[in-house]
């Protein structure tokens, strides 16, 4: 489908969704983007881009708390940086002063329920960090928790690799998929703001060789993508185990890259991006049960599936594909099955697909 054009200002609330797209800004991995941009997308799926806002280097992921509006932003260099921002339509201004991770490469971050604090994976730093997020600090990392162990995989898990975080409301408690030792971190957060505690005793082992990069949170469930082997894995988080493991296609040679995000939808299916495929994937959760099924794989059109999201009525998937410098907007069934590309914006490396 021919891409859409890329000037348009905001669009009504009731009728479309906002998202800020994160991007990279080094030009390793598509085009070199100028900052991280507003994305509306319509009732009828279609997408208006905005104007590029310069919020500092290679700003590949965004997260936005949903207590105060805040928009956190972790800058993936070899001296981490987390920055936040408020919003005000199109326009951004800095909330906090910027901060260091203390290691490389951040990759993901998630606010706590208050937004007062922020959590951040260092994936190359094997590291997860917490900092403020207050008018005027600097978002230094305040705690943080060193992760080591290695995986099967000779050149993905020589070392520790978190990718992810997320909180874990029910159990108070952090989730930190670690690509490189086959493990979902478990970090109690009953101590915060004073300590973050980390014991491997808590952590959940996945299967060998596994690469959980991201996770979903469903009740006492949990579902992994892991990148490495091309499955997704079904957790109970209650008895802190994994129960088992499906494929997500092997309609595809891999190539190395396999899943990248995930997300539920509330009719039951879960959307995986699959960089081998260049695809998004739609597998049918039964909770009762604990089996995923594939049941849809839609081509986006474009190169490297890096993150995606679904719009607030769930009637579309946007999935950022990073390499051909494109969004695929793809429509959804009344369950969440993936349908067909209804719409393409381009715009460089886009990274990540935040939601306001």
């Amino acid at each position: 489908m021919a891409a859409r054009p890329q000037n348009g200002a905001g669009m009504s609330e009731s009728t479309s969704t906002r998202f800020w797209v994160g991007a990279s800004t080094t030009g390793a991995l598509g085009s070199a983007a100028r900052g991280i941009r507003p994305l509306d997308v319509a009732a009828d799926g279609h997408a208006t881009l905005g104007e590029p806002v310069d919020v500092g280097p290679n700003p590949m992921f965004l997260a936005i708390s949903p207590a105060t509006g805040v928009l956190g932003i972790v800058h993936e260099l070899d001296e981490g940086l987390v920055s936040t921002w408020t919003i005000e339509g199109d326009e951004l201004a800095p909330f906090g002063r910027p901060g260091v991770t203390g290691v490389s490469g951040p990759c993901h971050l998630a606010f706590d329920e208050s937004g007062d604090l922020i959590f951040a994976a260092n994936y190359s730093g094997a590291r997860l960090s917490m900092h403020q997020s207050a008018p005027d600090v600097a978002a230094d990392v305040v705690l943080a928790a060193d992760f080591t162990g290695t995986g099967p995989h000779s050149t993905r898990q020589q070392a520790s690799h978190p990718h992810q975080a997320v909180v874990d409301s029910a159990r108070n408690r952090l989730l930190v998929p670690d690509l490189g030792t086959d493990r979902v971190r478990v970090l109690a957060l009953d101590a915060l703001p004073a300590s973050l505690a980390h014991a491997e005793a808590s952590d959940i082992t996945m299967h060998a060789g596994a690469g959980p990069r991201h996770l979903v949170v469903a009740g006492d469930l949990a579902i992994t993508a892991n990148e490495l082997d091309r499955t997704a894995s079904i957790i109970d988080l209650v008895e802190g185990r994994e129960v088992a493991w499906f494929s997500i296609g092997d309609d595809v040679e891999p190539r190395g890259l396999g899943c990248s995000a995930i997300q539920l939808t509330r009719g039951g299916i879960v959307l995986i991006g699959d960089r081998d495929a260049d695809a998004l994937r739609g597998l049918r959760f039964d909770a009762a049960a604990r089996t995923l099924e594939l049941v849809a794989t839609v081509k986006t059109g474009g190169r490297h599936p890096r993150d995606l999201n679904v719009t607030r009525d769930e009637r579309f998937a946007l999935v950022a594909d990073q390499a051909s410098d494109s969004i695929a907007v793809i429509a959804l069934d009344a369950d969440g099955v993936p349908l067909e590309v209804v719409d393409v914006v381009e715009t460089p490396a886009p990274a990540c697909l935040a939601r306001v």
